[in-house]
């Protein structure tokens, strides 16, 4: 499918970006504007997404790039791509713009299935602030690499409810209808606790066993989530859509994503808290 090489190729990419990041954090002027949606972007998300696109256009082989940061190809070109680099220059940028170092670089390899969808096959999510690096695949495994020490292999930790619930919930985007769904969970689990964490570092969270589920009950889109599913999914987790089915993309003219729920534990049934007629509810 891929090489090492290109694997360690996209992580320096991603690392190149995070050190590209890291020379504006902590700047007064941090170049703050606001787009359509009303969410930021900076300085910093700008020059990350330079870094990457130049770095992704050198490797040998060519796919096409749909980043945030850059102008959005319409989907009546893209929904013909086999296969297309996804890309979140700086996921979290709200908490790089708070300086509390919860935000990543993620880069997400995608490729159509059968079905007409795209799933990712490759996802990197670098953490600037602690000069962190996750990578994996559903046929990669996942692993973990802080600074020049030696990579780890993550996998999930199994649910225990009687012991201890953690759910992870967005630091900066919480909504109403997640916190109608984090107290029917906590009626399930009496032992639940909540903890906010910020960008795709939640998904990263539950696939190396900090955590046992994070629900997003609100608007995302499809660069948040690509790169860090590739890592769950590799660790052995999933991130599930509405319906309880493997999450898909580039099936449609938005990017913007549906609700899902990220998993650690596969051997579950999710589906008693987490259906389409329960969300409808919310």
């Amino acid at each position: 499918m891929f090489d090492d090489k290109l694997i360690e190729s996209v992580k320096q990419i991603a690392r190149e970006a995070g050190g590209a990041i890291l020379t504006l954090y902590h700047q007064q002027d941090l170049g703050v504007q606001h787009k359509s949606d009303k969410t930021p972007v900076t300085l910093a998300d700008l020059k990350a997404n330079e870094v990457i696109e130049q770095g992704l256009k050198a490797l040998d082989i060519q796919y096409p790039i749909l980043s945030e940061e850059s102008e959005h190809t319409a989907f009546t070109e893209r929904g013909q791509w086999e296969r297309y680099w996804l890309v979140d220059p700086l996921d979290g940028t709200q908490e790089f713009i708070n300086g509390n170092g919860q935000f990543t670089v993620n880069i997400a390899l995608m490729e159509k299935s059968e079905d007409g969808r795209s799933y990712p096959v490759l996802g990197v999510v670098q953490v600037p602030d602690e000069n962190t690096i996750y990578w994996g695949g559903s046929d990669l495994g996942a692993f973990k690499q802080t600074e020049d020490q030696p990579a780890v292999s993550i996998t999930p930790r199994s649910f225990q409810p009687e012991k201890e619930t953690v759910a992870l919930g967005s630091r900066s985007y919480g909504t109403e209808r997640a916190a109608v769904f984090v107290e029917k969970l906590r009626a399930l689990y009496p032992n639940l606790e909540v903890r906010p964490v910020g960008s795709a570092l939640k998904s990263c969270h539950v696939a190396e066993g900090l955590a046992d589920l994070y629900p997003r009950l609100g608007p995302t889109s499809e660069w948040d989530t690509a790169a860090a599913q590739a890592i769950l999914e590799g660790a052995g987790g999933l991130l599930l859509d509405p319906h309880g089915k493997r999450f898909s993309y580039n099936f449609k003219e938005s990017l913007l994503n549906s609700d899902f729920l990220v998993v650690g534990d596969r051997t579950q049934d999710w589906s008693k808290i987490w259906n389409a007629r329960l969300l409808i509810g919310l």
